[in-house]
């Protein structure tokens, strides 16, 4: 009841302060939640993780950036840029989960029993495939931000400067990107330090030394959630610029 009330605030607030363009985005919301939703029962009936979760990332990119901020260059070339690092990204996290085995229970939750409850039970879903795919949904967002954040600052260079050269777009979208990578790298080290905080809190208190924390998977797996979101959208940045300045170039 009270996911409910929240919800219904937010709408509300949604409403008040954003108008049409706040109705927008609660269609935007619930549309991304729907294709969570499906991606989730896809992957619990046994389907193909990889081509599923880069499936459900192309779609929600296609949602936010061109159904939400318009059919027009800039969202497009986002989308496109996106889309590219998407990819490389679904490969490049697939091989490192290999590679060191990061997937599944860290050291915490193997002994916690409500938590291993769960993964006793014989689910048929493989765990380190698992990790890719919430690797690349948990950088999804910070991506698209930056993308479209080059591709329309660009845009708007473009509008009242069109005597510039692709060159020169593409070096004022890098310059964008420099301005707006720090608070960026920021929102992505909040966020996956609020969501751990509570676990930092129990290895306080279980007194686990540092020697054990540097060298575990609980800390492994965070990082590397973190460093693949952050590189992720520094390649946004040249990327989207290269893109968004040949769409303007051409035409």
């Amino acid at each position: 009841m009270m996911i409910l009330v929240l919800v219904l605030v937010l709408c509300i607030f949604l409403f008040f302060v954003g108008g049409e363009r706040g109705a927008i985005v609660v269609t935007t919301l619930a549309g991304n939640v729907c294709v969570l939703a499906v991606t989730v029962i896809l992957l619990a009936n046994g389907m193909p993780i990889f081509p599923i979760v880069f499936l459900a990332a192309v779609l929600i990119s296609y949602i936010t950036l061109i159904r939400q901020n318009g059919n027009n260059q800039k969202t497009w070339s986002a989308f496109v840029s996106v889309a590219g690092i998407m990819l490389v990204l679904s490969v490049a996290i697939a091989v490192i989960v290999h590679i060191t085995n990061a997937g599944g229970l860290n050291e915490i939750q193997s002994v916690q029993e409500d938590v291993a409850f769960y993964y006793i039970l014989d689910i048929q879903i493989p765990m380190q495939k698992i990790a890719v795919g919430v690797v690349i949904l948990s950088a999804l967002g910070a991506i698209m931000d930056t993308a479209l954040s080059v591709t329309s600052a660009v845009y708007e260079v473009s509008l009242h400067k069109q005597e510039l050269s692709r060159k020169e777009y593409i070096l004022s979208g890098i310059q964008v990107g420099k301005d707006i990578i720090g608070t960026t790298a920021n929102t992505l080290l909040f966020a996956y330090f609020g969501e751990s905080i509570l676990l930092f809190s129990y290895l306080v208190n279980m007194k686990y030394n540092w020697e054990m924390i540097l060298n575990s998977k609980l800390l492994f797996q965070g990082l590397a959630m973190m460093a693949a979101g952050m590189t992720a959208c520094l390649l946004a940045v040249p990327v989207s610029s290269y893109i968004i300045a040949n769409v303007i170039s051409d035409k």
